[in-house]
């Protein structure tokens, strides 16, 4: 903190959220719990918005951390047809599935100072994805957890999922 700025400028400088949270607490404590997702943002090479297209405008989504070092994501669009037949579905429901639905676990790791998680992918939907390292920049307020993704993929410059803290 710069001299003169005291008490009050401490205060301003906390309440405007200016400390990193590696100074004031340690993240993988408070990462560790059920999250549940409320929000998805991708933001565009042309400056548009959009919340992604795999989960739809209204996402659905968990993701769950344990004290253990273990984590789990699923993530999906709700608005998905229903299937005629649970027991043997079509190739297209089963296409729309793999097109709006993302089921992955694994160990995860906190780097504090660096400010993000890897998640290392021990099991997914897609096979081709274990053994994956999912990197994902983490910002945390209150009940608020914020995940950016390190890789946001072809036209996108920023991929953000907002996840509220599950207390019940």
């Amino acid at each position: 903190m710069a001299a003169g700025h005291g008490l009050v400028g401490f205060i301003a400088l906390a309440a405007y959220g200016f400390f990193s949270e590696a100074d004031s607490h340690h993240f993988a404590k408070d990462l560790v719990g059920a999250w549940r997702l409320v929000a998805t943002e991708q933001r565009l090479t042309d400056g548009t918005r959009r919340p992604s297209p795999l989960y739809g405008k209204d996402g659905a989504g968990y993701l769950i951390y344990s004290a253990s070092g273990r984590m789990c994501a699923v993530l999906g669009d709700p608005t998905r047809a229903k299937w005629k037949s649970e027991d043997s579905p079509s190739a297209d429901e089963l296409q729309v599935m793999f097109d709006h639905f993302v089921a992955y676990c694994g160990r995860y790791e906190v780097n504090e100072t660096e400010r993000y998680v890897i998640h290392e992918v021990e099991m997914d939907m897609v096979p081709n994805n274990v053994g994956s390292r999912l990197k994902r920049f983490f910002s945390l307020k209150g009940d608020t957890l914020i995940l950016k993704t390190a890789e946001a993929g072809p036209d996108i410059v920023e991929y953000t999922l907002t996840w509220k803290r599950i207390t019940r």
